[in-house]
């Protein structure tokens, strides 16, 4: 979603989302439209007259009542086999991937249609049981809705059938890293293009930074928490009304303290009312999000791989895996234009420069941890090393070159802590040198 979008429409899309209680809710009161709809049809219509109809309402009201009753009953006791299930699936995910994956399984729309169904269902048959007497006693039976709870109790059996295998696949260390991948790779593309949105292209940092003063007036926070998103539209429509220029000294992701300094801005100190507006136009929260910080699902990634890596889950392949996806990611990355972090009032003019994710920000993030707790792991280190080799040959600018060599320096002093013979250190030796190579290259293309 846009960063030019109100804060608090953003953190509630947010929450809605990730929450297993709104799309549930949603199709509850579509079914019980869709039952009252059939009610009412079944008491204005002779559809009994109809001929492939007839049947449904050949039947005795006692009869209908206790069949409902029973698929209602049967019902229940799906949900609750649901609900264990999906209890077992977060439990499971929390202990071996990370209790920040718990929202990646909350976010799954296919778990909150399940259980919004089941649920509806049972509503459905207690509703239709209880309008059976009135029926009865007008001498004809709700046939037609009757019908739709046995449509609704054969599409249910069908989605239990469903959510079992779609549980089963879920759960599997490979499609997990690949959501979490496919997610990053979408927050990024969304943030980038929101923060571009407004962006000045004939103006840099430097411009709008000499017209604040060493000494300008600060705003601090009133509380602590992490920022989850920040306006800059509005805070640049803010300066404009006051024409004035902004500094924000926080992003996405950063943890803020009470009384911290966040922003400096031009000319004289702002009213109270004016700060407040200002600090409305950014949202602290008790967690990270990914609304505007892309940092967030490359930790999620990493947080699997060190998971995969402690001795009690000892699984290398996932960490593998996270390492690849952590690879592609950054490849994608020597591809784009990072923001430059700028934003224009609806004039076109410069008033607020802020800070930015940077590739090397970024790639640190995604190697570090990993290799830090990787020492003794020969098969990681190795990927670690082909996924900058698969970074240097896609690199672009200096500071992508400057990333892979820092880091090849960081894993080779590694290595070396460790004795490797025979094939170990031949398969170590290539890679190191295959970087050391392109390095090389490098450097005497940009002479």
């Amino acid at each position: 979603m846009p960063v030019t979008r109100s804060n608090k429409l953003l953190k509630s899309y947010d929450i809605i989302r990730t929450s297993f209680w709104f799309v549930p809710c949603l199709i509850i009161f579509a079914t019980l439209g869709l039952c009252g709809l059939l009610l009412w049809v079944d008491a204005h219509y002779n559809l009994e007259r109809v001929t492939w109809l007839r049947f449904l309402y050949h039947a005795d009201g006692d009869i209908t009542r206790g069949l409902l009753t029973t698929i209602a009953g049967s019902v229940m006791t799906v949900v609750s086999i649901t609900f264990s299930i999906t209890m077992v699936a977060l439990t499971n995910a929390s202990s071996q991937f990370g209790p920040r994956l718990i929202r990646n399984f909350m976010n799954d729309s296919s778990t909150q249609t399940v259980l919004g169904t089941f649920i509806a269902i049972f509503i459905y048959c207690l509703v239709l049981a209880g309008a059976t007497d009135n029926f009865v006693v007008s001498g004809h039976l709700p046939g037609l809705t009757f019908g739709g709870a046995i449509l609704l109790t054969l599409n249910g059996i069908l989605l239990l059938i469903y959510f079992i295998h779609h549980t089963a696949i879920n759960l599997q260390a490979d499609n997990i890293i690949d959501k979490v991948y496919e997610s990053l790779h979408s927050d990024i593309q969304n943030i980038f293009a929101g923060y571009k949105d407004k962006e000045s292209s004939f103006c840099s940092h430097e411009d709008v930074l000499s017209e604040i003063d060493t000494d300008a007036p600060q705003i601090r926070s009133l509380c602590s928490g992490y920022v989850q998103a920040i306006d800059y539209q509005r805070l640049a429509q803010l300066m404009k009304h006051n024409d004035l220029c902004m500094e924000v000294l926080i992003m996405p992701g950063d943890f803020v303290t009470e009384q911290k300094l966040i922003i400096k801005h031009s000319g004289t100190k702002l009213s109270k009312e004016e700060i407040n507006e200002v600090l409305s136009c950014l949202t602290l929260g008790a967690k990270r999000t990914p609304i505007q910080d892309p940092e967030f699902a490359i930790l999620q990634l990493v947080e699997i791989a060190l998971r995969a890596l402690s001795p009690s889950i000892n699984d290398p392949y996932s960490a593998i895996a996270c390492i690849d996806k952590l690879s592609a990611t950054l490849c994608n990355l020597t591809h784009k234009r990072f923001p430059e972090g700028i934003t224009c009032d609806s004039n076109d003019t410069p008033r607020v420069v802020f800070k930015t994710v940077s590739f090397k920000g970024l790639a640190n993030s995604a190697y570090d941890q990993i290799r830090q707790h990787s020492k003794h792991n020969l098969a990681v280190q190795l990927r670690l090393l082909e996924g900058l080799i698969l970074i240097a040959e896609q690199a672009r600018e200096f500071k992508h070159w400057s990333l892979v060599e820092q880091q090849k320096i960081l894993l080779e002093h590694d290595l070396k802590q460790q004795s490797l013979i025979g094939n170990d250190h031949k398969e170590a030796h290539d890679r190191l040198n295959k970087l050391n190579e392109l390095i090389d290259y490098a450097a005497i293309q940009q002479q």
